[in-house]
């Protein structure tokens, strides 16, 4: 009977967990796709899901372009992998995440090589950016040039951190992607792999945004394909404290229990 019971208020304490706390691959079908569309740019990204739903490529030459997950999540942590399955071009594949809307969001982005376009230059390597604007429109509140620049601030985005030590990503090259985004209030910790390789592993603090989407993006990469991603949600504070109580109140039972057998 005391293992029973131990037994059935675990359970019960773990059912107050979030759904999806335990992470699976995750089931794209409901994410949106998101293309902002400059002038005089290149168009429309086109994401294909892939049967099973767990993969999708982005298969255009586009402008910016994101796949979002819907989900104003306030701490969570991503694991997943992802590669350009092309020799064709060597521009940008990344992360969006923190997502507001068009204009509000940090971004983790890959250029393969420096390259001059639209009056910036981007350089080969890793960058982290937090894109801030007033309209959320993508548009009126932010410029081709402020994607394409990667090593200084310029107009609404900022730079927070940089890896540009000639490490641009290679073609047809698996990559594994490990972010935690707000676990501990404020900081963003970055992981990228190449097999058991550490090609960067980054922490950095920025309080701009305290929570948001998660999303895929590249910018002018055609074939860039995402794959078996898991995100786990972390918790709120009260459910921490539900968590809590319930296991001092099951320590406490058990204590009981053990005085009243003598």
């Amino acid at each position: 009977m005391k293992k029973n019971f131990k037994h059935n208020a675990v359970i019960g304490l773990l059912s107050l967990m979030p759904i999806g706390a335990y992470a699976a691959p995750i089931d794209l079908s409901s994410w949106t796709p998101l293309t902002l569309n400059f002038p005089g740019g290149q168009g429309a990204g086109s994401w294909v899901l892939e049967p099973g739903n767990t993969a999708v490529k982005q298969v255009i030459n586009a402008d910016p372009s994101f796949f979002l997950n819907n989900q104003n999540t306030a701490s969570y942590s991503v694991d997943g992998s992802w590669e350009v399955t092309t020799t064709s071009d060597d521009d940008y594949m990344g992360f969006v995440f923190g997502y507001q809307n068009s204009s509000n969001f940090y971004l983790f982005d890959w250029k393969q090589g420096t390259q001059g376009y639209v009056g910036r230059t981007a350089t080969e390597g890793m960058t982290i950016k937090e894109f801030h604007g007033a309209t959320g429109d993508g548009l009126a509140d932010l410029s081709l040039e402020e994607f394409w620049e990667n090593s200084a601030n310029f107009g609404d985005m900022e730079i927070l951190a940089t890896n540009h030590t000639g490490n641009g990503w290679n073609d047809n090259v698996l990559y594994n992607f490990h972010l935690d985004f707000n676990l501990i209030p404020g900081e963003i910790h970055i992981v990228v792999k190449q097999g058991l390789t550490e090609l960067w592993n980054v922490t950095v603090n920025d309080t701009t945004f305290s929570a948001g989407q998660f999303g895929f993006y590249n910018n002018s990469q055609q074939a860039v394909r995402y794959a078996g991603f898991e995100i786990t949600p972390v918790p709120e504070p009260e459910t921490y404290a539900m968590l809590l109580a319930g296991l001092g109140l099951l320590g406490f039972m058990a204590r009981r229990r053990k005085v009243m057998a003598g």
